[in-house]
């Protein structure tokens, strides 16, 4: 039983489109030629290219990698994973993206947060590692699952390379807990179709309903430039997401990983166009209201 733990240019783009293909590499942090000013902050453009929030940190491709927790943080969310596939035998299986936001305290592990993952740092526990000390990591996987942080893998005694050796697990994490809860959804769906389906999206944002913090038909946006592409969505009554071709989703990060090809915390990715706030902020204010 697993524990338990208390600029480039922008294109063009249209709605659920790609409208150009996806260019090969990540933007670079160069020097700008006309003006010979200071190179730019490349994290932030990659942020921006890959429709990442600001406070998202890039691991893969790596700007700083961090092998300790900061101070008054538990854990790092982690928030997009892209392996690429077998569409490009030579590269099949790399890691092409990997990021997360710093996490200051311990959610709960159920209603809004369930499917979240994490990744917690701590001091080596081997003292016979080869390397220095502090050039090695503890790596912990967690998953917000069933009411309670589960372990879903660890690493001992990894080097500033953990990133790319933790990436494969979250990806498949992440994939196969939206594919369950799908199914789930859809298994606990109550017909005949007149009958609303109140709140039957499990790890949905029917909490957020509820609080009158969302309202049944706001319009979210997922800006994705690399890819030239505005997923739009919108929210229903029963507390799931519908998109603009009619795939109804129980989870954010369901729909997300549906349109991106990749696995991305939808929680993080969807903004609402009326004022541009993420789910993951309304959840966080949410919980600020209930003190936890």
């Amino acid at each position: 039983m697993p524990p338990e733990h208390n600029t480039p240019a922008t294109p063009s783009t249209a709605p659920d489109t790609a409208v150009a293909a996806r260019e090969s590499g990540h933007p670079t942090n160069d020097t700008d030629p006309a003006t010979g000013a200071a190179p730019v902050d490349g994290e932030a453009v990659l942020r921006d290219w890959e429709g990442l929030p600001p406070e998202a940190r890039i691991l893969v491709p790596a700007f700083a990698t961090p092998m300790r927790l900061p101070d008054r943080t538990w854990a790092m969310l982690v928030l997009a994973v892209d392996i690429v596939g077998d569409t490009e035998p030579d590269r099949a299986g790399e890691v092409e993206l990997f990021a997360g936001s710093w996490v200051p305290e311990q959610p709960p592990a159920e209603g809004l947060y369930d499917g979240d993952l994490v990744v917690r740092l701590t001091d080596p526990a081997d003292p016979a590692s080869p390397l220095p000390r502090e050039d090695v990591i503890d790596v912990e996987m967690l998953l917000a699952y069933q009411g309670r942080w589960q372990r879903v893998g660890q690493w001992s005694g990894v080097d500033e390379q953990w990133p790319r050796v933790v990436a494969p697990t979250a990806a498949a994490v992440m994939g196969l807990h939206s594919d369950a809860t799908e199914a789930l959804a859809r298994r606990d769906a109550t017909p005949p179709p007149m009958k609303p389906m109140l709140r039957w999206a499990r790890g949905g944002i029917g909490e957020l309903l509820d609080a009158g913090l969302v309202t049944a038909g706001d319009e979210l946006v997922w800006n994705r430039r690399n890819l030239g592409v505005r997923h739009t969505a919108r929210v229903r009554a029963d507390g799931t997401l519908v998109l603009a071709d009619g795939r109804v989703y129980a989870n954010p990060s369901g729909a997300t990983t549906a349109l991106g090809g990749n696995h991305q915390n939808g929680w993080s990715a969807f903004r609402r166009i009326s004022d541009g706030r993420t789910l993951g902020e309304l959840r966080t204010e949410l919980r600020a209201r209930h003190g936890r």
